[in-house]
């Protein structure tokens, strides 16, 4: 990762541009290039300062921040979006967002974000392939004629990061170039669950279950609604 990314917001409310202005502030590798209230201004903006990440509002004049994402899709821009409407959050995540955040911004929800969207950039440069080896309780990962060989055993949970997944276990992370469902499609069913869009899980590995929430020793993971029918009679 360079020494800082480079961020966008586009919001038409003032008021909502200062505050991830103000939390964006808060990160000393957040460089913000600019803040414009318009998703027209910001296409050009894009086109001319290459940002790396944007927060985008989804709600605004003549093209929403969902078509402002698709028509800047082909460029390496990551996209945040933060919105007042929770319904457009599949569509969200059919533009490949990395996050999607709602208004009124939570400093803490928003400190996530900023702490995920850090570990991406790093290891994005060094992600590896991924190849499962068959019969057995390992993956590979492949970064030239670089291997590591994981325990499944090991693995805390995945995580999505747009067309990469983050593999966590007990004070290491890997970033694989495949999408989190190629990797599920992979692991033991028996083992590994999705609970969340972003998210699958060792079964193993979960310590509580509360409500909407998941804990991984002391971490903490939403618990999709469209997921918690999974977890019945495995834990």
């Amino acid at each position: 990762m360079a020494d800082s990314l480079k961020c966008l917001i586009v919001d038409d409310d003032e008021i909502d541009r200062l505050a991830i202005e103000c939390e964006i502030k808060k990160f000393p590798f957040f460089k913000l290039v600019a803040s414009c209230p318009h998703p027209l201004q910001a296409a050009e903006l894009i086109n001319r300062l290459h940002p790396d990440v944007i927060f985008v509002d989804i709600e605004m004049p003549d093209i929403s921040g969902l078509e402002l994402v698709k028509i800047s899709r082909n460029k390496s821009i990551v996209p945040v979006f933060i919105t007042s409407h929770p319904e457009y959050a599949v569509d969200s995540y059919e533009m490949e967002a990395f996050d999607y955040l709602t208004k009124p911004l939570s400093a803490e929800r928003f400190a996530r974000c900023a702490t995920r969207l850090k570990d991406f950039f790093q290891l994005r440069d060094k992600a590896f392939a991924f190849d499962k080896e068959q019969e057995t309780d390992y993956i590979i990962i492949k970064q030239g004629y670089e291997k590591h060989r994981l325990r499944l055993h090991d693995i805390l949970y995945l995580e999505a990061m747009k067309d990469y997944t983050r593999i966590i276990l007990a004070g290491k992370q890997y970033l694989v170039l495949a999408p989190l469902i190629n990797m599920l499609e992979k692991m033991p069913a028996r083992k590994f669950v999705r609970i969340h869009r972003s998210y699958i899980v060792n079964l193993d590995k979960i310590t509580e279950v509360r409500q909407n929430k998941i804990y991984i020793l002391t971490t903490e993971l939403p618990l999709g609604k469209l997921y918690k029918n999974s977890l019945i009679g495995k834990f």
